[in-house]
């Protein structure tokens, strides 16, 4: 008796949560009316400005991604920041210098050696440990992990974690944007990006948090007390305090005063980033042939590496873990396409994934349909507007400047389109008795929609698109 009561409340424990989801999350990806996003966060810093989109809108929670503008100015510092998240960078415009720290790894960027031998020496009484650190560093100014130049078309993959920092040392604005993905399972907390600051803060707070409102940021060192962090690091309390950042309010974007003197190599030669510095001696840890090694930046903006190249319209090019393997750990991909005035994307979809399509330069009328056959989306889309194009939904892109260029941050390592029209597309891979009966047209009609596009991927516009 006693266990038929207890399956019976289990049971109608279960009905009751499943009806109280449903009515909670009828349909959580909201998806029949897509639109342009535009940012609706602006964190103002002295040396820049950071322009967060809302990720809990719709379309951006449905697909997972979390996106941001970051505009550092020329001599901006964006201090060091870790996600919750992995996500990927693409340099818009500018040039400057970039730095992570990946854990476990060695410091291979090394300064000449200006120490005299006495280095080292004092403080006898900090401990053995203390001895041992500063034993290691004689004989060197400084010492750190990889530092990369950036250029325009740099896309950058960043895992959960893993401290970056940013530095303008150009003339003109360094604009990059980014996509975190919140929804990968390497995001082990809620569906909200957290970023923790390593210095600086953010005095208007993260908005985008409930609970949080205009509450300050601070680093995450302002939360130890100052003695604590003067025994870790072995240093005074009054320098401690000075790591809190508790009374500057410069934003975690500053100016930096005079030269910038880190270590890097004077150029970047081809694709290969320059690994410069000297190799510290001794035994590796078994991280430095693996991911400490990997290359977590690749150039889309060279038309010579293209996948598809057509002088007359563009190319797109793609990048995946095949061709940069640290996406198969973060899961992310990315696709760069630019085309002509009237040239055209023809109608695909992601079959595995979903994508924020961000607009880099020009503008394009694009079209877009779900699952219902609705068109979910039918407007022109311009430089600096954000669209989603979720998994499944097709999509078609008519370039109606001199030039449009786009980047496209996707959900999947190893994302997959497949296209309605062309060469490659399924209709070419249906029989025609299918596609007469399926449409109700002639064989005539059916060979000429089979056959007539020969393209795969980008075409000329043949007339004006009908936009009713």
């Amino acid at each position: 008796m006693g266990a038929t009561t207890l399956l019976s409340f289990f049971f109608t424990f279960l009905t009751l949560f499943h009806g109280y989801t449903a009515q909670q999350w009828p349909n959580e990806c909201q998806l029949d009316q897509l639109n342009a996003l535009e940012p609706s966060q602006i964190i103002k810093s002295e040396g820049g400005r950071i322009e967060v989109w809302d990720h809990h809108a719709p379309q951006l929670r449905c697909s997972g991604f979390a996106f941001e503008r970051f505009v550092i100015e020329p001599k901006g510092l964006y201090l060091p920041t870790f996600l919750n998240a992995g996500k990927l960078t693409f340099v818009v415009h500018g040039h400057g210098l970039m730095g992570r720290v990946i854990p476990g790894c060695a410091e291979t960027f090394m300064d000449s050696p200006v120490f005299g031998q006495g280095q080292g020496q004092g403080q006898q009484g900090q401990g053995q440990e203390q001895g041992q650190g500063q034993g290691q560093g004689q004989g060197f100014r400084d010492m750190h992990q990889k530092v990369e130049h950036l250029r325009c078309g740099d896309t950058i993959a960043t895992p959960p974690g893993v401290a970056q920092w940013f530095y303008n040392n150009g003339n003109e604005p360094l604009i990059l944007v980014s996509a975190a993905d919140i929804a990968n399972n390497l995001n082990q907390l809620d569906r909200n990006l957290r970023p923790f600051l390593l210095a600086g803060n953010n005095p208007q707070g993260q908005q985008w948090l409930q609970g949080r409102g205009q509450q300050k940021q601070n680093n995450i060192f302002n939360g130890f007390a100052p003695q604590i962090l003067a025994q870790a690091f072995k240093i005074s309390v009054e320098t401690a305090q000075k790591l809190q950042n508790q009374q500057i309010n410069s934003g975690n974007i500053i100016k930096v005063q005079g030269q910038f003197g880190v270590i890097r190599p004077p150029l970047r030669q081809g694709q290969g980033q320059g690994q410069g510095g000297q190799q510290p001696q001794g035994e590796a840890n078994g991280l430095e042939e693996t991911f400490c090694s990997m290359r977590f930046t690749e150039n889309l903006d060279d038309p010579s590496s293209a996948d598809v190249y057509k002088p007359s319209l563009g190319y797109i090019t793609t990048l995946n873990s095949y061709s940069l393997p640290i996406l198969s750990y973060i899961r992310l991909s990315a696709l760069r396409g630019s085309i002509r005035n009237n040239a055209m994307v023809l109608p695909q979809w992601n079959v595995n994934a979903n994508a924020a399509l961000y607009v880099t330069k020009g503008k394009a009328h694009i079209q877009m349909v779900n699952d219902n056959g609705q068109r979910v989306f039918d407007q022109e889309l311009s430089k600096g507007q954000l669209l989603v194009v979720p998994q499944g939904f097709a999509v078609v892109k008519r370039a109606t400047s001199e030039q449009f260029q786009w980047i496209e941050f996707k959900s999947n390592d190893n994302a997959q389109i497949n296209t309605l029209a062309g060469r490659t597309s399924v209709m070419r891979g249906l029989p025609l008795e299918v596609i007469s009966n399926g449409y109700q047209i002639s064989p005539e009609e059916a060979r000429r929609v089979k056959f007539n596009t020969l393209e795969t991927t980008l075409t000329h516009s043949s007339g004006p698109m009908a936009y009713a």
